[in-house]
């Protein structure tokens, strides 16, 4: 708001100096009245709650066990927003019998008397007595979309972020720092819609006794961006390699990504986009609407781009709204659309045949751009 409250002020000084300058001897003055500007909000509650200043406890978990801390996000702004989450501040606890692994032992020195003790995470910890459990438990990140509070048709979008074979755990997503410092994006959230985030830590079964009776605690940071994150009304959405698994698309590990940055409003749709660890071959940024079809009509934006790090930028007259409000264009109007990024071998004109799907880049959220020239 401070951003925007400086803008106006600037433009009002320029104007001002540009009339200093004018001599008129015939003026007509033309009063409209009435104008008004309102600023949208950015407001989002957790589980029902706003501030949310409660906690989740997933309890004991043992090797190979499994812990959830599910929790829905409800956008109760005006406008639609980016979400992103942290993870940060682990803390650790050992609920242990209190015993002292370098206790004498008769006839054993102190630096060996773990060796000989009865307590078996005594003896894996070899002494140590330092074992983060965040390092032992695999994570399972996913989300769903509702344009609304009702369920009943099912989400208007959802993704895996991390899934079970991945491999991932607490410290490979988020690192282990003090303060909220990587985030992962989660999506977007349409006004008035919310998001189902489910979590799972899944206890590696081949940890050790080291880990009996440890405990963790981490705090948890839910961020909600507007669209427009700059001065200019420039937003930013990622494109990633996806792969299909049970019959879920699901972010692939390692694989190619891409930043598209782009105006949500304006009379021509003002963009740059980067992308790296793609095949060395033709691409071409797309607008994808919904339903799935194959083959399936789709609209280019921009020219074709080459290699495997690329970079373009464009200003494309698209003479339609992103997504395109017209009756049956797209089944995800109104809440946002699908950029991708796909080889021009999958396109004959503006058809896509989904022949190479691996290679594609797709969106881990939904877009909107307003054409002002309609």
């Amino acid at each position: 708001m401070n951003k925007i409250i400086k803008s106006l002020s600037v433009i009002a000084f320029v104007a001002a100096i540009a009339l200093a300058g004018t001599q008129s001897y015939f003026s007509d003055t033309e009063t409209s009245t009435g104008n008004t500007f309102t600023a949208g909000t950015i407001d989002i509650d957790i589980d029902e709650n706003n501030p949310f200043t409660g906690h989740y406890d997933i309890g004991d978990l043992k090797p190979g066990e499994t812990g959830y801390m599910n929790f829905k996000i409800k956008n109760v702004g005006t406008n639609p927003a980016n979400i992103s989450k942290s993870l940060y501040n682990f803390t650790h606890t050992d609920s242990g019998e209190g015993y002292d692994c370098t206790a004498s032992v008769s006839g054993v020195s102190n630096m060996t008397a773990y060796q000989t003790s009865s307590e078996p995470e005594c003896v894996a910890e070899a002494g140590t007595q330092e074992d983060n459990v965040e390092t032992q438990l695999i994570y399972d990140l996913s989300v769903e979309v509702y344009a609304g509070d009702d369920e009943t048709n099912g989400p208007i979008w959802w993704q895996t972020i991390y899934k079970d074979s991945d491999g991932k755990t607490l410290t490979s997503v988020y690192g282990n720092t003090s303060t909220a410092t990587s985030f992962v994006n989660l999506g977007m959230i349409p006004a008035g819609g919310h998001m189902n985030v489910t979590q799972s830590y899944h206890f590696n079964p081949n940890a050790g006794n080291e880990y009996q009776g440890d405990g963790l605690s981490f705090d948890m940071q839910i961020k909600a961006d507007q669209l427009s994150q700059d001065e200019k009304g420039m937003a930013t959405v990622t494109l990633v390699q996806k792969e299909k698994d049970g019959g879920q698309w699901h972010i692939k590990d390692g694989g190619a990504s891409g930043t598209l940055t782009y105006k949500t409003k304006g009379p021509k749709f003002e963009y740059t986009f980067t992308a790296t660890g793609l095949n060395a071959e033709n691409y071409q940024l797309i607008y994808y609407p919904d339903p799935w079809a194959s083959p399936k009509q789709i609209v280019r934006i921009g020219g074709v781009v080459s290699g495997s790090s690329i970079t373009a930028n464009g200003n494309v007259e698209l003479g339609m709204d992103l997504p395109n409000p017209q009756s049956g264009y797209d089944d995800n109007y109104p809440q946002g659309a699908k950029i991708w990024l796909v080889p021009t071998s999958d396109l004959s004109n503006d058809i896509l045949s989904w022949s190479h799907p691996e290679k594609y880049l797709m969106e881990t959220a939904l877009i909107q751009y307003d054409d002002t020239d309609l």
